[in-house]
């Protein structure tokens, strides 16, 4: 049965350690009286204490509320101090228990194999109350470097997949960039070889886009290019990937899709850039900013590679191009 000894003495204690190096220590002893004596202590000197009277009870106490400190006896019946070492640093993934143990028979040697075995430090009993505030002031030393250092881990962790994120980001039209395309490619590729998946691939590209830049600066152009992207994934579903592929060019993956569902997906696309009614240059073909889209499918029984369906892609977006621009065109329709 686990006791607890912060009711009966906490309250009315009055701690002689400075809060922020108090503990939350679990005292495991067999004998009653050693286990009451050491609480007392461990609350005397400004820390909460929690107890048990085996080692079973004492692992089901740390797993409910992990300890900053066990102060253990080394000889119990059951789980012993060597085993209930053992079974601490098992718990301790990302964590860190200062273990302590007390005997009043162990001998230098069982201090060795207590330290391979995992404890930190060993008092001989009886326990003197200055050498244990000693061990507890060491022990919180310890307790809280390793906190300072998974706090610093978890910074860096979320620093790292931050920037991870970004690096994958275009971040002018914030779709993403071609590292992350390249990336997403190779898994395509193993979905189509290895699954049977297929896709279709869009290469979009804005008509005459060099004259808009020419004639209204480049700030206008990142101003149509963001307007323009943030369009493009408006149009698409949550299945479907947009990047941008270099300039004013942007590629759409359309996983599982055939050619007939893509044409009709890439027409939405075309019309919510037109929908635009972004003013073209004077001179250009159209009087507003359009787009033209080439397409090809990549799946398991024709075409197989994903990098040759982005080049017919390619060829078909110059012949929507050579026709006028503002089109969709899939490869096997000029094949």
């Amino acid at each position: 049965m686990v006791t607890s000894s912060v009711a009966d003495h906490e309250e009315g204690s009055v701690p002689s350690a400075p809060a922020a190096a108090q503990l939350d220590v679990l005292v495991v002893d067999d004998d009653p009286a050693s286990r009451a004596v050491l609480c007392a202590a461990v609350i005397d000197l400004g820390h909460r204490c929690r107890s048990a009277a085996n080692g079973v009870d004492a692992l089901e106490a740390h797993k409910e509320r992990r300890a900053d400190v066990i102060l253990s006896d080394w000889t119990m019946p059951g789980i012993d101090g060597m085993e209930l070492c053992r079974r601490v640093r098992a718990l301790d993934a990302g964590t860190y228990t200062y273990l302590l143990f007390v005997s009043g028979h162990a001998q230098k040697r069982d201090f060795v194999a207590a330290v391979r075995a995992g404890a930190d430090d060993y008092l001989p009993k009886p326990v003197n109350l200055d050498d244990l505030e000693a061990r507890l002031i060491a022990a919180a030393r310890v307790v809280d470097a390793y906190r300072k250092l998974a706090d610093r881990n978890v910074v860096l962790l979320h620093d790292s997949q931050a920037f991870f994120r970004a690096a994958r980001v275009d971040p002018l039209t914030q779709v993403a960039n071609r590292l992350r395309l390249e990336e997403d490619l190779e898994t395509l590729q193993g979905q189509v070889s290895r699954y049977g998946h297929c896709a279709t691939l869009a290469m979009c590209d804005l008509d005459g886009f060099k004259r808009f830049n020419d004639r209204n600066g480049h700030l206008a152009g990142d101003q149509a290019l963001k307007r323009i992207a943030h369009a493009i994934r408006g149009s698409l579903r949550r299945a479907d990937h947009v990047y941008r592929y270099g300039g004013e060019e942007f590629l759409v993956v359309l996983p599982e899709q055939t050619s007939a569902q893509a044409k009709a997906a890439m027409d939405r696309v075309r019309a919510a850039v037109e929908g635009l009614s972004i003013t073209h240059a004077p001179g250009a073909r159209h009087p507003i900013l359009t787009v033209s889209v080439g397409m090809a499918t990549v799946d398991s029984t024709g075409e197989h590679s994903v990098k040759d369906a982005i080049a017919r892609a390619d060829g078909a977006l110059y012949v929507v191009k050579a026709s006028g621009g503002n089109g969709v065109r899939s490869a096997s329709s000029i094949e």
